[in-house]
């Protein structure tokens, strides 16, 4: 009889309890599978990250002591770390097989396309710098850059990841579509930045400074992409996934995404005055390499894509 009333309470305990849990526990397997995944890739980032630059991971971290390739590694790191929480959030598959494949197909092309950014980010927004080359020589500046590079390109597609529904391949097609538009507007970013630049140092350019090492100037370029990335985000947010429309569906959300990237630019420009009024922040970043001043300068970009991202998310 004791027991009885025991085994009813603690019953009724248990399904108190299950009423506050939002997670579905009959579908441990599935989260054990995507937590197993993600360790997975993250564990083999050192090894990728050695692959691409034709070197060895341990021999640039431990023996060379290159920290430039330390940081863009870390980088690198959350970088997939953000992507695969786009890949795992989205609904479980229909069966253990299909989760498997799901989400190994999701992160390796998240992880292709993040890589893809690099090259693109050399060819197209530096022609006359190499960023990896920079990184091997043990440019500080040039790996912050790179590292707020793959961490704004990843926010962008765990935004997509979570944005499309439906079928497999119309979802990796959606995917593909929102990074190549995403590096549209990051291209369209990097001009302007490149024409300040020359406008607040009288024609110099950007990728000289970034040669040069200037900590200050990167960090401040570096956190205006991820303070875009995050803008532009949330423009998924706002724009209805339907996979019969694709093309239609994609155009209103490049218009957002423009949209946000030019507001934030100007919000920033207006905060900027006010947190750094009377500084001469050519001078302070540009020529002393204050990096006080372009962590703030910065943090604006960064502020008001987290702002922009809240409003239109809410």
């Amino acid at each position: 009889m004791f027991s009885e009333f025991i085994n009813a309470d603690l019953i009724g305990k248990a399904d108190l309890l299950a009423e506050f849990i939002s997670i579905d526990l009959s579908l441990s397997l599935y989260y054990l599978i995507d937590f197993l995944i993600a360790v997975t890739i993250l564990s083999a980032m050192r090894f990728l990250a050695g692959t691409v630059a034709n070197v060895s991971a341990t021999h640039e971290i431990s023996q060379k002591d290159n920290f430039a390739f330390g940081v863009s590694l870390a980088g690198a790191m959350i970088a997939v770390c953000i992507m695969l929480t786009g890949v795992v959030s989205g609904d479980a598959g229909y069966s253990l097989a299909n989760e498997l494949q799901t989400v190994l197909l999701f992160g390796v092309v998240g992880i292709i396309l993040m890589w893809i950014t690099r090259i693109v980010f050399d060819r197209l927004s530096f022609p006359k710098l190499s960023i990896q080359e920079q990184i091997m020589q043990g440019n500080m500046a040039a790996s912050i850059i790179d590292a707020c590079n793959m961490i704004a390109t990843a926010i962008i597609i765990k935004g997509a990841m979570t944005w499309v529904d439906g079928g497999l391949t119309t979802a990796l097609i959606a995917v593909v579509i929102s990074f190549l538009a995403s590096q549209i507007i990051m291209a369209l970013a990097t001009l302007y930045r490149v024409k300040v630049y020359a406008k607040r140092h009288n024609g110099d350019q950007l990728h000289t400074a970034i040669e040069q090492d200037n900590i200050a100037l990167s960090l401040r370029f570096g956190a205006y992409r991820v303070g875009i990335a995050v803008a532009v985000s949330s423009a998924f947010s706002v724009i209805e996934y339907i996979p019969e429309q694709l093309a239609w569906v994609f155009v209103l959300w490049f218009i957002v995404a423009l949209f946000l990237f030019v507001l934030l630019t100007l919000i920033a420009i207006v905060i900027r005055l006010g947190v750094l009024h009377k500084v001469n922040i050519a001078e302070e970043v540009g020529e002393q390499r204050n990096i006080s001043v372009g962590v703030i300068e910065g943090s604006i970009y960064i502020v008001v894509g987290l702002l922009l991202s809240g409003v239109i998310g809410s």
